[in-house]
């Protein structure tokens, strides 16, 4: 307390009450409510983002040097989860857009999402192979296991996609010369945006320059039961558009599928094979209208 009480006094600030939200602490203060977090500081961050004219964070007081984050109160209105998702979506492509640049292509990076991505598919094919060979022996089968094996099909189809268009994905790198990063903010769940009188973004500690399509598998994944994957896609590029390449390796990402294990609770593994089945489809349509055109890869 007396570390925090040091912090406030150094920013003119008077305590009226304190609060602790799970690892934050929010303080009531003379000057309005702020969120302080310890051993945090994304003063580099915010800095940068001031540069690219992204301005969706909350405001910070603390400076380069400090050991924690100090940032304004948020407080937030209520906003349907259908407009708190879609608000994500833009504020993501938002942010890529803004700090977008071209680089170099590193080909030991290229080199090594290919051999991880193939590494990847092999194994979840050897194991799904190897599933659906120990159920079919099973003399009993139990719903769980009858609900993935009678649709184990569309395992394979993914992992084949996989296998082949990251392929096309590698040989196509090899002939460019510069590679798309961003800012993303790499943990962007609907907890990390706050609505109010404007959308803010939260959490940026995990933040970092990289491909884009890594926060756009994470809002995707984490909210595909209430999304069609094109209309996420196009709410996304209204904001920033997609090449190619970025596409083709988004829906590779996409189609690799987790591995599923049964559970002793037979009706809770049916509910999330059928839940995650309806995400398998949705991929699939995907991967389907994408064959169909060639000429998009």
């Amino acid at each position: 307390m007396n570390r925090v009480k040091e912090v406030l006094d150094e920013y003119n600030l008077k305590i009226k009450s304190l609060k602790y939200l799970k690892n934050v602490l929010i303080i009531e203060t003379n000057k309005g409510k702020f969120v302080y977090k310890e051993n945090s500081n994304n003063y580099d961050i915010y800095e940068y983002l001031k540069t690219r004219d992204f301005l969706f964070f909350p405001r910070t007081l603390n400076n380069k040097n400090a050991s924690f984050d100090l940032v304004e109160y948020i407080e937030e209105k209520d906003v349907p989860r259908e407009q708190r998702v879609n608000d994500l979506i833009h504020l993501c492509g938002h942010l890529h857009r803004k700090t977008s640049f071209h680089k170099e292509i590193d080909m030991d990076f290229v080199k090594e999402v290919y051999e991880n991505t193939i590494k990847e598919a092999d194994y979840l094919m050897n194991y799904y192979e190897n599933l659906n060979n120990y159920i079919d022996t099973v003399v009993f089968m139990s719903p769980s296991e009858y609900l993935l094996v009678s649709n184990i099909d569309i395992f394979y189809y993914l992992l084949s996609f996989v296998k082949r268009k990251i392929n096309d994905w590698y040989n196509h790198m090899k002939e460019k010369k510069v590679i798309r990063y961003s800012m993303i903010h790499n943990n962007l769940d609907l907890t990390h945006i706050l609505e109010s009188d404007r959308k803010y973004l939260i959490s940026w500690s995990k933040s970092k320059l990289d491909m884009p399509i890594f926060d756009l598998l994470k809002i995707y994944q984490e909210n595909y039961y209430d999304l069609s994957l094109e209309d996420f896609l196009r709410e996304y590029e209204a904001e920033n558009k997609m090449d190619n390449d970025e596409y083709l390796l988004f829906l590779i990402k996409l189609a690799i599928p987790k591995r599923i294990e049964f559970t002793k609770n037979t009706y809770l593994d049916c509910y999330h094979i059928n839940n995650y089945l309806v995400y398998l489809r949705k991929i699939a349509f995907l991967v389907q209208k994408l064959e169909r055109i060639p000429e998009k890869v």
